[in-house]
């Protein structure tokens, strides 16, 4: 029997309606799926950072390399270019910033380095030269130098590294961790080379 005379009879038509029915039951199960992905997807927020060339994006818990670097190099201006007068401009911005966890302790330091600085009459600076992240630690490096001249003394420059760890809460920066030192950055590649160093001479030393 043909298909189309088939079709024109009673048994023909249930079949019909049969196929008809789980075709449209299939489509309405891929719209319910599509429309639950299109609900449940993040929104992507493009951005172009004033302190970088390169255009950067924000989600609701995600960033891209150049977002946190540009929070880094901002953070590494504001807590690094310190005078008597800006000191308590610098807390107040900083603080909605700063984790839960670390809040305290970094509103303490700048606390009590603050009083050190207003008492000796102290000014910092900072230069930036790099701006690096390193994606396994998820930190951002910024590198360049300080310059530190107190009332009556001649300023002085060192290289100065500025640490920060940050994450994306409802699609604003949340700092994590927060470190400063002397020196160039300390990237995981640097301290396994210094730990490898050191394994080296501890093992000459023990040499006969």
């Amino acid at each position: 029997m043909k298909l189309r005379d088939f079709l024109k009879t009673w048994e023909g038509t249930e079949q019909e309606n049969k196929w008809n029915r789980l075709f449209m039951a299939g489509l309405i199960a891929t719209l319910c799926l599509m429309s639950l992905k299109l609900f449940s997807k993040e929104t992507i927020v493009t951005i172009q950072p004033m302190t970088l060339s390169e255009e950067a994006w924000v989600s609701k818990h995600q960033a891209s390399t150049s977002y946190k670097q540009a929070w880094g190099f901002f953070l590494a201006q504001l807590t690094g270019n310190i005078t008597p007068s800006t000191v308590n401009f610098i807390k107040a911005r900083i603080g909605p910033l700063l984790s839960p966890a670390i809040y305290q302790q970094v509103i303490d330091t700048i606390e009590v380095q603050a009083k050190q600085i207003q008492n000796d009459r102290v000014t910092m600076r900072f230069e930036p030269r790099l701006v690096e992240y390193e994606p396994d630690s998820d930190t951002v490096f910024v590198y360049g130098y300080s310059f530190e001249k107190g009332a009556s003394s001649q300023e002085q420059r060192s290289e100065r590294t500025y640490e920060y760890v940050i994450k994306i809460a409802h699609y604003l920066p949340l700092i994590e961790r927060i470190d400063t030192y002397i020196g160039q950055p300390r990237t995981q590649k640097v301290l396994a080379q210094r730990q490898y160093e050191e394994e080296r001479a501890e093992q000459e030393k023990e040499k006969p």
